[in-house]
């Protein structure tokens, strides 16, 4: 028994011991664990070391002339250390609740707080029972980041983002960085009201503008501001465009990528309007179609490099025609939230102020709408068909007699004058020179035919030296002493060669007519007396079938008159027969009434008796 109780004491000891070993700073701890007694205001607290220097960046609270304290939250690994209590300074995962498991305290929640403010709660819980606790809270690992983007950016949505060590400390990814991982600020974003949206722990969201222009136009890394856990990053639709911001910003690292190539529609008075794709370099077949606006020409590949500019797309779709008006051009642009913008282009400030603003950048979805002139001016023909997004040549036809005839490159600016001259002028033998006739090909479909005084000495003028246009065709005809030489050789050739003269006469007539014959085909759909009589013949059956229809129509009328006459007899004769009805309901009750009448009288007279003697 005394063995036994012997063994016990020793046990007892032991596990004093050890439990002594494992917990050394228990020894600061009072015997009984109630609450230390209350300090002494007047002493001196010692007061807990700062922060250390790994610490992580800081973002912005609302200026950009400082940064807020990091906030702890789920997934978070810290440092906690307790001075004098090395057996509670350790590592700590912060868990999913936003708590701390820590010894003797257990549960604390840190969600949302501060390092300093982390560390203030968990020196208030471990003042019971550790003797002026001096706590320090590092982060280890932060949690990775949940970040929103919104607004004007190429793919907007929400973005995970795991922190970095770098320099023994944790690095938080900045604005910028967001702004590159979206693919960039489209050109309708307004880069001097970029939002940033961060949560606040029982209170409203905290909104901070931040001001990217000032960055591109002083370097101000201020606004670069460090993104946290929860922020959403908002960039607002400009509400006017600035485009010499635009193409400012266009070659910034956080701007939209300009060099992908974009989906445009181009309507109006383009040579080939319709919807292309623009791409920021195009392979030419030759130098002539390498004059564009703000490009690098690589002569040896042949490639065109530039920006998707609206005179570039211009240039794409053929050009613009001489009846445009380029003062008004439009472009229509969707931007975020399902609005229309437009946005109006003076390209005439373009040439002749040098106002590269106009040459505005486009995105995808973009319409260009370019509008007709209500005049022209005839002094501006020849400078907009020398600018880069006019096409570079337009092809006309001149027919008759001329030293060259047939189709001709032309550039867009050239008049009458200049085509005639360029195909060799007048045959002076044969050729009609004081008048030609123009047929031009209509935008609906029709062609025009006009008949021009021909004076070399009169400049450009609508009325005897018009502006040509794209597949305009010029016929030059004979003069009467043509004619008249041509009918005479064919009756003074000799006789043996009367078969000749007159072959080679068919054949000028045949050729002549035969390009009339081309020329009515290609434009006119044939000849003009059988076009005539074509339309004359349409013209009869239309007649025809508008008779036959106005005598359907008259008979439908006639017959829905008969059913309504038939309709109205049968309705009369309801009416009479059902007079009729009344009248004999009428007289029917007239005679029950008599019949009463008649038996009244008889049901009153007394019954007769008879007295027997």
């Amino acid at each position: 028994m005394k063995h036994t109780i012997q063994t016990a004491t020793s046990l007892s000891l032991s596990a004093l011991l050890v439990l002594l070993s494992s917990l050394p700073s228990i020894a600061q701890l009072p015997a009984v664990r109630t609450p230390a007694p209350a300090r002494n205001p007047n002493q001196p607290r010692v007061p807990p070391p700062p922060p250390g220097s790994s610490l992580p960046p800081i973002g912005n609270s609302g200026s950009l002339t400082s940064e807020a304290a990091y906030t702890l939250g789920p997934g978070d690994r810290i440092a906690l250390d307790i001075f004098g209590v090395p057996e509670f300074s350790k590592e700590y995962q912060v868990l999913v609740d936003g708590t701390l498991n820590l010894p003797i305290i257990r549960s604390v929640s840190i969600q949302g707080l501060t390092l300093q403010q982390a560390a203030n709660v968990i020196t208030q819980r471990y003042e019971p029972f550790i003797n002026v606790p001096v706590v320090t809270v590092t982060v280890i690992v932060a949690r990775p980041l949940n970040i929103g983007l919104a607004g004007e950016v190429t793919r907007p949505g929400s973005y995970k983002i795991n922190p970095t060590r770098e320099g023994g400390g944790v690095k938080f990814p900045t604005l910028m960085e967001m702004l590159q991982l979206a693919q960039g600020v489209t050109s309708a974003g307004d880069m001097r009201n970029v939002q940033i949206r961060r949560p606040r722990r029982g209170g409203p969201e905290q909104v901070t503008n931040v001001d990217l222009q000032d960055f591109l136009d002083t370097g101000n890394l201020r606004q670069d501001v460090t993104i946290r856990d929860g922020d959403t990053i908002f960039v607002p639709t400009a509400r006017a465009l600035n485009t010499q911001e635009v193409r400012q910003r266009a070659s910034a690292n956080f701007s939209a990528d300009i060099t992908k190539p974009i989906g445009v529609v181009i309507v109006g008075e383009v040579n080939r309007p319709g919807p292309y794709t623009v791409f920021a370099s195009d392979v030419r077949s030759s130098n002539q179609q390498t004059e564009l606006s703000f490009v690098s020409i690589d002569q040896q590949q042949g490639a065109v490099v530039g920006l998707p500019t609206i005179t570039r797309a211009l240039k794409i779709a053929g050009g613009i025609t001489t009846e445009a008006d380029i003062r008004r051009v439009q472009i229509r642009r969707r931007v975020r939230g399902g609005n229309e913008q437009t946005i109006m282009v003076n390209l005439w400030d373009l040439l002749q102020k040098g106002d590269t603003t106009q040459d505005i950048l486009l995105q995808e979805g973009d319409s260009v709408i370019i509008p007709t002139a209500a005049t022209v001016d005839l002094a501006e023909v020849s400078q907009v068909a020398n600018s880069s997004f006019s096409p570079n040549a337009i092809s006309i036809n001149i027919v008759g007699e001329v030293i060259r005839p047939g189709a001709l490159q032309v550039r867009p600016s050239t008049s009458l004058h200049q085509a005639l001259l360029t195909a060799g002028s007048f045959n002076q033998l044969r050729a009609k020179k004081d008048r030609v006739e123009l047929l031009r090909l209509n935008p609906n479909g029709t062609v025009s035919r006009r008949t021009i005084e021909v004076d070399f000495a009169q400049g450009l003028n609508p009325n005897n030296n018009p502006t040509l246009r794209n597949d305009d065709v010029i016929l030059v005809a004979r003069s009467g002493y043509a004619r008249v030489g041509d009918n005479i050789n064919s009756f003074l050739q000799p006789i043996t060669g009367v078969a000749t003269g007159i072959s080679a006469v068919s054949g000028v007539l045949t050729g002549f007519q035969s390009t009339i014959n081309a020329f009515q085909n290609l434009f006119l759909g044939g000849d003009f007396e059988r076009r005539n009589q074509l339309r004359q013949i349409r013209e009869q059956r239309q007649d025809r079938q508008e008779q036959r229809q106005d005598r359907l129509l008259d008979r439908e009328l006639q017959r829905e008159d008969r059913l309504r006459q038939e309709e109205d007899r049968r309705l009369q004769l309801e009416d009479r027969q059902r007079s009729i009805d009344l009248q004999n309901q009428q007289l029917l009750i007239q005679q029950q009434q008599l019949q009463l009448q008649n038996q009244q009288p008889q049901q009153m007279q007394p019954p007769t008796t008879t007295t027997t003697p």
